[in-house]
């Protein structure tokens, strides 16, 4: 029995807090800097395994790399050795709180609370992601929840993204939230994590898994062969979240989103404050913490500043403990605080806040269809390491195809991905879209969930050949993304209208390459959104 030993001469083993048969993690008091934290020993049975060995210091190196508010802390790890066995240790904070499948057993979580959980885990995720780090076990059991929040742990079996997948021959992980793609082989994705947190927002959306299955066997099936059941109809889930689900659910890992999409979009739905997302990193930005966002939430939500991670709510119908805190979540009602963390001053003195514009001018090309050019520029201090223009067109209009970033459509919302962006620098893209009855203009931007200031226009269709916006060649989409402006044809530039003035090259039909010479067919692709 391990009660009462010192381990590595400073940490005093006193209860176990759990036993996930390969471990066992115990509260211990660090006799050093006089705290609780939580020391995770391997058990004794798996102690000769070297393999059981080497995932132990990567679970330490894996976590230890992350600084993340969302992800627990590694504050040292070691090897000690009891009873003549040597024995491997990580020392972590001590998040007093309860997991989150100990909240599921009473079944679906309000929505409101289901998208405040998932949000953060889908940070934490991102900044895992950001670093390389897949963590390959996303389930509800390694997602704790405490009065500050919620933490990821359990980085166990995390690999690198781009290893092999199974390396040593067996398939690591739950099989409840195993991706297809994992028992196929192949190489370590992010992914994965996203197919996870799928199922964990489906759980909490639903109170049970989007397949009837007993055994493991049928599971793994269902994940490789079987659709998931559509979510159920959640009465006020806003449609961008019940489509993220399906989204993340995805067969083909090239059709999920990424795990910071998922956080912004579940941002919005709790009605948290914009946060700019650099590189996976959730840096609260002090511009918009305290302005309403356009979430999905009731006129009486509220956002402010204090304490890190914090989570409460309105007294209402539905009661949660978890660990000696109360969160309190409603099931129709309830108005969710999100206390972001702030981070010490030092940590932040040459982080400026991000700051932007966006030029926005639509080209009535010809009859049902626009060419809209975007300019986006950085008016900040500081370099963004990869920018994400956000914006909700009106009416009718779709998304056809995009240049010069990576585009994708949402049901009405739009998002272009493009590169990192200097202080001071701009970035020029644009997209086609089509529309039945009219074109009207964005109401808003966001860069990175920041928003920008903004100059819209619409100009009517011109008749001149020598206009300047280039026929476009259709190109196949890939993973909802709308498919890249091609090569203009030889000859003058095609007018804008899409007529064929001098020199000028008939706008390519769906299916179509434009280009000189005969048109060859180009292979269907799905549509964006």
């Amino acid at each position: 029995m391990l009660h009462g030993r010192l381990v590595g001469e400073r940490y005093l083993l006193r209860d176990p807090l759990g036993n996930g048969g390969m471990s066992v993690v115990w509260r211990a008091e660090d006799t050093l800097l006089g705290r609780e934290v939580a020391v995770k020993v391997l058990s004794a049975d798996v102690a000769a395994d070297p393999a059981a060995l080497g995932r132990m210091y990567a679970e330490a190196r894996a976590a230890a790399s992350l600084r993340h508010d969302n992800v627990v802390e590694v504050y040292d790890y070691g090897e000690t050795e009891i009873d003549g066995v040597p024995m491997p240790y990580v020392v972590m904070e001590l998040v007093d709180g309860r997991p989150l499948s100990d909240l599921l057993t009473a079944g679906a979580l309000p929505w409101p609370l289901a998208a405040l959980i998932g949000a953060q885990v889908a940070a934490a995720l991102a900044a895992a992601h950001d670093r390389g780090v897949v963590h390959r076990d996303v389930k509800p059991a390694n997602v704790m929840v405490h009065s500050g929040g919620v933490k990821l742990v359990d980085f166990g079996i995390s690999a690198a993204a781009g290893e092999l997948e199974q390396a040593s021959g067996e398939i690591l992980g739950t099989p409840a939230y195993l991706a297809p793609e994992r028992l196929a082989g192949g190489m370590v994705r992010p992914a994965t994590d996203v197919y996870a947190l799928g199922l964990l927002l489906y759980l909490m959306l639903a109170g049970r898994m989007p397949w009837n299955v007993s055994t493991t066997t049928q599971m793994l099936r269902a994940h490789r062969y079987r659709d998931p059941a559509p979510l159920p109809t959640v009465d006020g889930l806003p449609a961008e979240t019940a489509d993220l689900v399906r989204r993340c659910l995805s067969k083909a890992p090239s059709d999920r989103p990424a795990a910071v999409t998922a956080a912004r979009i579940l941002r919005r739905a709790a009605g948290l404050p914009a946060l700019t997302l650099l590189s996976g990193l959730d840096r609260p930005d002090p511009t918009t913490v305290d302005t309403p966002t356009q979430a999905a939430t009731p006129a009486t939500s509220t956002h402010r500043t204090a304490t890190p991670g914090r989570i409460t709510g309105l007294p209402v119908r539905h009661r949660i403990a978890a660990g000696g805190a109360l969160i309190a979540s409603a099931a129709a009602a309830a108005a969710f605080v999100l206390w972001p963390a702030p981070e010490p001053v030092e940590a932040v003195a040459d982080v400026a806040p991000l700051a932007c514009r966006v030029t926005y001018t639509t080209q009535i090309a010809a009859e049902g269809q626009a060419v809209t050019a975007v300019t986006v520029t950085n008016t900040g201090s500081s370099a963004v390491d990869a920018w994400t223009l956000s914006f909700h067109l009106p009416a009718d209009q779709k998304l056809l195809r995009g240049s010069d970033a990576t585009w994708r459509q949402h049901g009405d919302l739009i998002e272009a991905t493009g590169p990192d962006l200097a202080a001071g620098t701009a970035a020029n893209a644009s997209f086609d879209t089509t529309f039945d009855t009219s074109v009207a203009l964005p109401q808003s931007f966001t860069v990175n969930d920041v928003s920008c200031t903004a100059e819209m226009s619409v100009r009517a269709p011109r008749t001149s050949a020598a206009a300047s916006v280039p026929a476009v060649a259709q190109a196949p989409i890939v993973d909802g993304a709308a498919p890249a402006h091609g090569p203009a044809p030889a000859g003058d530039p095609a007018p804008a209208d899409g007529g064929r003035g001098k020199g000028a090259a008939k706008q390519p039909a769906p299916g179509e390459h434009a280009g000189p010479g005969a048109r060859k067919p180009a292979p269907a692709g799905p549509k964006a959104g």
